[in-house]
């Protein structure tokens, strides 16, 4: 046997459970269940055939809390002394097969009482060197995925961090309270000493009636092997040149794609193929032989001599004996710190982010300890709990069904009819350009349906192309998008600092078939030029544009504030929220408007492109059934974001106002002495962007949206109004990843990249501090590629700020810095940063800000291109902007 099966559970009260429970153990194979409040008295009795049971009651007597341990009889074991303190009850018993000398312990902690640090310091203590410890704690804290952090959830997790013990944990919920104002969350949970994480295996589970569900852990003698994920077809081991040859054996040249049923069968018998070529490709992967331990000689003597001694004090219970065996244990424990902290540092120094060591730094600054992934359950329409992966997704199917539909429409205007329609062109696409596209493809990029990835595609053999050419041909010349790419496995991913009980705190993240990924790029070829031509999209729109940037709308902005700044104005600025902007794309009047720019031939593909899609949603290892798309342009798409600009290409702009849009971020400032005139102006703007709205059935989210007064003057700008309803007021907002402040300061700003870098400082602490063995230009590198991109973005803008905001920032790097080389009070921090070739924050903003003026210089874009004419006024000392730009 080299592995055990323990479950932790919180029964409520055991006796009535009996039944339930004498077939869960049978039919689970459980060897071990650690039970929380039992409700025992000394009259209780209790016995499950071919289990022992251990428990220890309330100190009070009463039927309340208790736990206990129910053991199958066969396994070796024996009780040891058990703990029974109001705050704490426990239930221990030491394994001497299996895992020898593993204690396993059962907790219960009543939720009325405190418990300080050293109160369950001791309780641990008092387990020995090697435990497993698990059961209801009633504390919680996101370290083991619960919502919130209570007090004895912060102590528990004080003395878990520094002890370096390990947290058992599904991460799916433990407690269902019967209220459904509560929400479910996870109590129930294990602690770990001296076992190693890769040879345990947690899964949740449903059965067992209470408001508690039980944890099922599995702990091997050996690392766990993990199933490789069923969507992958190749692996690391593929060979690709068999992979080539199978492909050329198996595909027919001499098919007919003249009609839609032709072009379908075709993609059809072309998917298998190159599915069943990468399947006899690949090698099955067998699983790893676990490593050899190899203890040192050290070590296995001082485990002898250990192991006599203990038999010894066992059977003659003599104090010198007692006292020797606490000695060795001392020693023992110390060897093993040492080994440990030798091989910790053996795995540091050999750290480098070359290929010939598979990119080991870039993969250890991921191997970091995190807290468990929180497995939420859904609340339904009905108020009950979608518990597992077939509810949740199910739940989220149908709340996406609803969300690809387009918004009602509020007006009775319908669209003209358009009669006209562009001329055809000639629509082909050469060897040439689909080799390049090929050549281009993000070969980390998830596959579709159809699990073809892009690496798949690069391999494909001479004739495997060419049949895709033909293909590709095809579908340009007879209009027609074949149906099995318009399907969309969609992954749901919960959006930060929402309710993660709801299905509309979660951002679906939509998978394509990169058949149709790539067919899309080479659509874009024949769409930019006609695009460009007519210049259909405005110049104030920056998303999704070649050359065009967030810095450079931002900067726009706030060349805007600058300059009311200089004339002693308000700048009255409106941030809009759009909601769900690219699911909801009314399909119709994105059909009048495509039919108005683009060839006849060219508009049938596209529209065809986006007619009769449909998504299935991936729980897991659950897969939903298939549902329509009515709305929206394909998310994850390569033409889904230049659609949903040419849909909004003409939205109005006002002679008044200042617009910016990157994507759906929509901005609208107006500049004037009076405050309300300022705000007349944003709102006559409103007006007119309301009736287009309405009529292109897009609706703005009016308590998202922020409207903030931009002055160095005391008074403040009257809030306008959209959809008849008040915009919030606030001093500061964040645009594209910018912070922007009432008086444009950028200290609020600076102050929010200084916290994510000690955060991200303090995740990587084990690789950058003083005594890692870590070579010091590997520091440099990690620093550079992880930390440094954090605070120079937006810096050609923030790069202004005042000299005691900059002066924050370069100290949080240079205590960095310091760090890293462990440098003594004495040592300049100027000499550090020239011996690290690493340059201080000034000079960072110099070089940033030459190299982003003679981009601008050069910029396509007239409204980028103008940012570097000088300021017609220059009243104020303080600079807004930096002065290498525009001035």
């Amino acid at each position: 046997m080299n592995s055990i099966k323990i479950c932790f559970w919180n029964a409520n009260g055991l006796s009535q459970h009996k039944l339930e429970l004498t077939h869960f153990l049978k039919q689970q194979q459980i060897d071990i269940i650690l039970i929380s409040e039992t409700h025992f008295t000394n009259k209780s009795y209790f016995k499950i055939p071919g289990y022992t049971l251990y428990d220890t009651k309330h100190p009070s007597g009463r039927a309340r809390g208790g736990s206990a341990i129910l053991i199958k009889s066969r396994i070796k074991h024996y009780p040891i002394q058990n703990t029974a303190e109001d705050f704490l009850q426990a239930t221990n018993i030491y394994l001497d097969e299996y895992i020898k000398g593993l204690v396993i312990s059962s907790i219960y902690c009543p939720p009325r009482f405190t418990i300080t640090e050293t109160l369950f310091q001791n309780y641990f203590d008092s387990l020995g060197p090697k435990f497993f410890a698990a059961g209801d704690l009633n504390a919680k804290h996101t370290y083991w995925g619960s919502r919130l952090v209570t007090p004895k959830g912060r102590s528990l997790y004080n003395v878990i961090t520094k002890a370096d013990f390990d947290i058992v944990s599904s991460g799916t919920p433990t407690y269902w309270p019967s209220d459904r104002n509560k929400v479910p969350d996870i109590i129930d949970f294990g602690i770990t000493k001296s076992l190693k994480m890769q040879h345990i295996k947690v899964e949740s589970s449903l059965e067992l009636s209470s408001d508690h569900t039980p944890t099922i852990v599995t702990i091997q003698s050996s690392p766990i092997t993990q199933n490789p994920p069923p969507e992958k077809l190749t692996a690391h081991n593929t060979n690709w040149l068999s992979f080539k040859k199978y492909i050329s054996s198996h595909i027919s040249q001499n098919i007919s794609l003249k009609t839609e049923s032709d072009i379908n069968k075709a993609i059809q018998e072309f998917t298998h193929i190159i599915q069943e070529a990468a399947k006899a490709a690949t090698p099955k992967t067998e699983p790893k032989k676990p490593s050899s331990f190899n203890t040192p000689d050290e070590i296995s003597a001082l485990l002898r001599e250990k192991r006599n001694v203990r038999r010894e004090w066992q059977r003659f219970r003599s104090p010198q004996l007692k006292k020797k065996l606490k000695d060795l244990t001392k020693d023992l424990r110390r060897a093993l710190k040492t080994k440990e902290r030798i091989e910790f540092e053996n795995f540091v120094s050999n750290l480098s982010p070359e290929k010939s060591t598979n990119y080991s730094l870039w993969r250890a600054t991921k191997l970091r300890r995190k807290p468990i992934q929180r497995n939420n359950p859904i609340r339904l329409q009905n108020g009950d709990w979608a518990k597992s992966d077939a509810e949740k997704g199910q739940a989220f199917a149908h709340h996406l069904e609803h969300v690809f539909t387009p918004h009602k429409s509020v007006t009775n205007q319908t669209l003209p009819p358009q009669n006209s329609r562009n001329e055809a062109i000639r629509l082909v696409i050469s060897k040439k350009t689909l080799n390049e596209e090929i050549k281009y493809l993000n070969t980390k990029k998830s596959p579709g349906h159809d699990l073809i990835s892009a690496k798949m595609i690069k391999e494909l053999p001479r004739i495997g192309k060419k049949h895709l050419l033909h293909i590709y041909n095809a579908i340009l010349r007879t209009g027609f998008f074949p149906s099995n790419w318009k399907l969309s496995k969609i992954i749901m991913i919960p959006k930060p600092g929402k309710d993660p009980s709801q299905v509309s705190s979660y951002r679906p993240i939509s998978l394509l078939c990169i058949f149709s990924k790539l067919l899309e790029k080479l659509l874009c070829h024949q769409l930019l030029p006609i695009i460009a031509q007519k210049r259909v999209i405005p110049n104030h729109q920056f998303g999704f544009r070649a050359r065009h940037n967030t810095i450079e709308q931002v900067h726009r902005i706030v060349r805007e504030i600058k300059d009311t700044f200089e004339r002693k104005h308000y700048c009255s600025a409106v941030f809009l929220d759009v909601t769900q902007a690219f699911d909801r794309v009314w399909l119709e009047g994105l059909f009048w408007k495509l039919q108005e720019y683009l060839p006849s031939n060219l508009f049938v593909l596209i529209k065809n492109y986006l007619t009769m899609r449909r998504f299935v949603v991936k729980q897991n290892s659950y897969l939903s059934n298939e549902y329509p798309i009515k709305a929206g342009v394909p998310q994850g798409s390569v033409l889904g974001p230049l659609l949903y600009l040419l849909y909004t290409a003409d939205m109005p702009t006002n002679n008044n106002t200042t617009i910016s849009t990157f994507a759906d971020d929509t901005a609208i400032l107006s500049s004037n002495p009076d405050p309300d005139v300022a705000t007349m102006f944003v709102q006559e703007h409103l007006n007119e962007l309301q009736k287009w709205l309405d009529l292109w059935r897009i609706k703005v989210n009016e308590s998202k949206s922020v409207h903030l007064t931009f002055t160095l003057r005391r008074s403040t700008c009257p809030a306008p109004k959209i959809n008849g309803k008040t915009i919030p007021q606030c001093n500061e907002t964040k645009y594209l990843g910018m912070h922007l402040d009432r008086r444009l300061t950028w200290k609020r700003h600076i102050e929010a990249k200084i916290s994510q870098i000690k955060l991200k400082q303090n995740e990587l602490n084990w690789l950058l501090n003083k005594n890692s063995k870590l070579t010091l230009n590997y520091k440099v590198q990690v620093y550079n590629t992880i930390i440094k991109p954090i605070w120079t973005y937006g810096i050609e803008l923030w790069g202004s700020a005042s000299p005691s905001n900059i002066e924050k920032l370069q100290r949080t790097q240079s205590k960095i810095l310091r760090k890293m080389v462990g440098a003594p009070w004495y040592i300049k921090n100027t000499n550090i940063h020239r011996d690290l070739k690493i340059p201080m924050v000034d000079d960072e903003i110099s070089r940033k800000i030459n190299k982003y003026t003679q981009k601008l210089s050069t910029h396509p874009n007239a409204l980028a291109a103008n940012l570097l004419r000088p300021s017609e006024i220059h009243r104020l000392r303080r600079n807004y902007i930096h002065p290498a730009i525009a001035e």
